[in-house]
């Protein structure tokens, strides 16, 4: 019974999703939409209102700062449907709880899926990948294969090879009609951006194209006269968008950002955060076929993007592999099978500084590469490890599921859309980057913040950069299994860090420091912090699934306890950033380390009244605070002709803000008035943590 109740739950939420979701696959109406329509109704979408309290707060930097952003989109995802079907498995009772549902299974995941399409493809706010390694192989062979053919010299461009070849393989494998316009698809992230828009939005609606004219043919072949949306069998009544087309959605021209306000420094934790992301959208979107599994993807749309966010991931780790690694004195191409640091030190370091060349409208392409700081970052190298890690499983021949469709040894001859051996690419780097953690970090096996080229191993541990590493290491352990070395490594290296934090860094009241300094054997930090509490807690949490000490757990429970009953505002209904704050200053850091750990703590306790704290600090910390600074279609906005028509306080994109409106993505700062500083209770929410 609970199974089938488990099932009842999801085709619910399902449902549920498709009245308030959309796709680009909409039908080719051609006609305006009429302006008392509404092109997504608010049917079945809740208010929130019993989870509500007033809470003053202001946007403090509105800047996207994408390591930071990607953190929280990749912990946001996880809050999304993942949190939900675990819930459901677990046995929770959410499956009749709209607000819970909602929340995870539409707003947590097109939060995170807003914030990933603005940086990878609309944005510009990154290296294109036309110019990257894969591409670049690709035309070169191309280009030699007509030689041979046709003895004639001929040269195919990156372009070319992109457009021409790539995409057409891409969108005939997953059936989607055509691709976006004026998509700009990254493979090295910049460090930050400007997320206003610099043009007015385009709301247009009418496309008589000749091109579009074909797509509606094929979306005919697809979906025949009703053009049934696939995802979950929803009609045309369900969602008006399938009639009408508006420009914004097909063309990103008018989405992109100020490139004289981006930082177009390279940072090696974007780089890992954002592959991080890719991966676990390339995992959702490939969970299924469609079309009797004719086609790649769970629906042509999420086929395709995946297939692009695919080549985004490879195209990185071959830039990694091919010109980013260095020794302390040149940049350049290695090969990581068989590395030994105690050899040869070559890392990835923190900071590139790119030298661009701007041709015309075209996206500026790289031409060198230098390093800008050439120190070795724990937060970075973990983020690394963390997406490669991830990239690997999901490549893993040895898994049997539907991913395995993606890869081929012949694509895409063999219906597959990239090659397998990009497994051992993700496998090779990965273990390069846990031999260097192990190699420049260690300090009695404890793994230090900081590394530089001529001081080596600092002495300062922060919990924030310890916390990420220890989800990285996990991930590692977890996801690959044929390298009994890199497991091994792995495994002793989360085992020092969580018994340090067990035996030596928590304080009696369960509380953990900031950081802790080798060298004085001092702890850090003045108040103890959030992020220094979510993030020992969500490592803890990762320890106790891989290694089973129950001692783990037990002092990850002890940190959540001293989170509710000495960090959390009652009166407003979120944590303070560091105990007696009566301001709390929240990042995207802090924000998904507070997140995570709830998330995390909720599943393995399956405490209820935990369920209603996670519901109303998501609804106050991130749809009432102003840290996703606006919303698109899916979550809410669907009438085109008012500002906020779901009324959650978060605008639509285009009056959101600035002259043009503001993309879709968190602001670096935000700024909550926690006035509450001296309450510890929480009654009416978590007797029963006090109680434990």
């Amino acid at each position: 019974m609970k199974k089938l109740n488990y099932v009842v739950a999801l085709a619910g939420f399902f449902f549920l999703s498709a009245c308030v979701g959309l796709s680009y696959q909409d039908q080719n109406g051609g006609a305006p939409v009429p302006k008392e329509k509404s092109i997504v109704g608010s049917v079945g979408q809740p208010t929130f209102s019993s989870l509500r309290s007033p809470i003053n707060a202001r946007v403090l930097d509105r800047r996207f700062i994408t390591k930071e952003a990607m953190y929280l989109a990749n912990e946001m995802n996880q809050s999304g449907n993942p949190f939900l079907e675990q819930a459901l498995a677990a046995g929770l009772p959410i499956a009749e709880d709209q607000d819970f549902m909602y929340m995870t299974g539409v707003e947590s995941y097109w939060y995170s899926r807003y914030n990933m399409s603005a940086l990878v493809t609309e944005s510009r706010l990154g290296v294109h990948l036309v110019y990257g390694p894969y591409v670049t192989e690709k035309a070169l062979r191309e280009g030699a294969g007509q030689v041979n053919r046709e003895r004639q010299e001929y040269n195919v461009s990156n372009k070319t090879e992109l457009i021409q070849r790539l995409i057409p393989i891409y969108l005939s494998r997953t059936g989607f009609p055509r691709h976006f316009e004026d998509a700009s698809p990254i493979m090295l992230p910049y460090a930050s951006g400007d997320p206003f828009y610099v043009r007015p939005l385009d709301k247009g609606f009418n496309f008589e194209s000749t091109e579009n004219l074909v797509r509606a043919r094929e979306l005919k072949k697809l979906y025949g006269d009703a053009y049934t949306p696939p995802p979950y069998g929803m009609g045309e009544g369900a969602n008006d968008l399938w009639k009408y087309r508006i420009n914004y959605r097909e063309n990103f021209l008018s989405l992109r950002w100020d490139h004289d306000k981006m930082d177009t420094t390279i940072d090696t934790g974007a780089i890992g955060q954002t592959l991080m992301k890719e991966v676990l959208w390339e995992e959702y979107f490939f969970r299924a076929s469609h079309h009797d599994g004719k086609y790649l993807g769970n629906n042509a749309e999420e086929g395709f993007r995946g297939a692009m966010l695919n080549l985004m991931s490879v195209s990185t780790m071959m830039m990694l592999k091919s010109a980013m690694v260095y020794n302390g004195s040149e940049l350049r191409g290695f090969n990581p099978i068989g590395y030994d640091p105690a050899k040869e030190l070559w890392y990835f370091p923190h900071q590139y500084r790119p030298r661009l060349r701007y041709i015309g409208d075209m996206p500026p392409r790289l031409e060198e590469l230098t390093v800008k700081d050439p120190s070795s970052q724990l937060f970075d190298q973990a983020s690394l490890l963390w997406g490669l890690a991830e990239y690997y499983y999901f490549s893993d021949p040895t898994i049997s599921g539907n991913w395995n469709k993606v890869f081929g040894n012949n694509p895409p001859y063999d219906g597959s859309i990239m090659e397998q051996k990009y497994a051992l690419l993700a496998h090779g780097l990965a273990d390069m980057v846990l031999k260097n953690i192990a190699a420049m970090h260690s300090r009695d096996s404890l793994l230090v913040s900081e590394w530089q080229p001529k001081a080596k191993a600092g002495t300062k541990i922060s919990l924030q950069d310890l916390g990420m590493a220890m989800v990285a290491l996990a991930n590692y352990r977890s996801r690959i299994h044929v390298d009994a070395k890199g497991q091994e490594l792995a495994t002793r290296l989360l085992k020092r860090q969580a018994d340090f934090l067990v035996a030596e860094l928590q304080y009696s009241d369960g509380s953990f420091p900031d950081g802790y300094d080798h060298e004085t054997k001092q702890k850090l930090g003045k108040n103890h912090t959030l992020a220094a509490q979510g993030f020992a807690i969500r490592g803890l949490l990762e320890a106790y699934h891989q290694l089973k000490d129950e001692r783990y757990l037990a002092a990850a429970k002890k940190a959540y306890r001293f989170m509710n009953e000495a960090l959390w505002d009652n009166g407003v209904g979120i944590y303070r950033s560091e105990v007696g704050a009566n301001k709390s200053l929240y990042t995207p850091i802090n924000l998904g380390a507070a997140l995570g750990a709830m998330r995390e703590m909720i599943l393995i306790t399956k405490d209820v009244n935990e369920i209603q704290r996670y519901k109303r600090f998501w609804v106050q910390a991130v749809n009432s605070s102003g840290i996703q600074q606006s919303e698109y279609e899916e979550s809410g906005e669907g009438d085109l002709y008012q500002i906020d028509a779901d009324g959650d306080g978060i605008r639509r994109m285009e009056v959101a803000g600035g002259k043009y409106g503001i993309a879709p993505v968190y602001a670096s700062k935000v700024e909550i008035d926690t006035p509450n500083a001296n309450a510890k209770t929480v009654a009416e929410v978590s007797d029963s943590v006090k109680a434990r």
